[in-house]
C-alpha cells in the first residue's frame, strides 16, 4: 500500500515473515494480505497510475510543441543605465505564458543567463520526463 524502506515499493507483492506482517505491516496499514481480491485491486490501481502518467506526458508534449519557439515579451522597469530594478525570473515568465493561455505551472523555466537588463534571451522549459521546449524572452523597458 505504501513504500516501506528496505522492504518494498508501493504496488510490490512480496513474501515476508509472518511476525513482520502481523506486528508491523498490517497494523500500520503499510500492506494488505495478497488475496485474489487485493491483487486485482492493486493491479487496477497500478494500471490507472500508469495511464495517468502517460496522459500527463502526452499533454506535456502537446504543450511543449505549442510553445516551442514562442516569443514572450515582458515589460520591466529599469534605471537610466539600463539595468533592471528586479531580475526577470521563472515566475514572471510563467505569468506571461499563462496570460497567453499556456499553463506551465508544473514545468521549470531554465535560463542560460541571468536576465538583468533589457534585451532578447533564450530559455528552456523543462516539463520533466525528457520533454523540453525552447522559448525566446523579449525584455522591454
Amino acid at each position: 500500500m505504501q513504500d516501506v524502506k528496505g522492504s518494498a515499493k508501493r504496488g510490490d507483492t512480496k513474501e515476508v515473515a509472518e511476525g513482520y506482517a502481523m506486528n508491523f505491516l498490517l497494523p500500520q496499514k503499510l500492506a494488505v494480505l495478497a488475496t485474489a481480491d487485493n491483487l486485482v485491486k492493486s493491479r487496477k490501481a497500478l494500471d490507472q497510475k500508469i495511464k495517468t502518467k502517460e496522459t500527463a506526458a502526452d499533454q506535456s508534449r502537446l504543450l511543449a510543441g505549442k510553445i516551442h519557439g514562442r516569443k514572450v515579451e515582458i515589460k520591466a522597469k529599469a534605471n537610466p543605465a539600463g539595468k533592471l530594478y528586479a531580475a526577470i525570473g521563472e515566475t514572471e515568465v510563467k505569468r506571461e505564458l499563462a496570460r497567453l493561455g499556456f499553463n506551465i505551472k508544473n514545468a521549470r523555466v531554465i535560463f542560460k543567463d541571468h536576465i538583468k537588463e533589457a534585451g532578447d534571451y533564450e530559455a528552456a522549459v523543462d516539463f520533466g520526463g525528457g520533454i523540453h521546449s525552447a522559448i525566446i524572452i523579449l525584455v522591454r523597458v
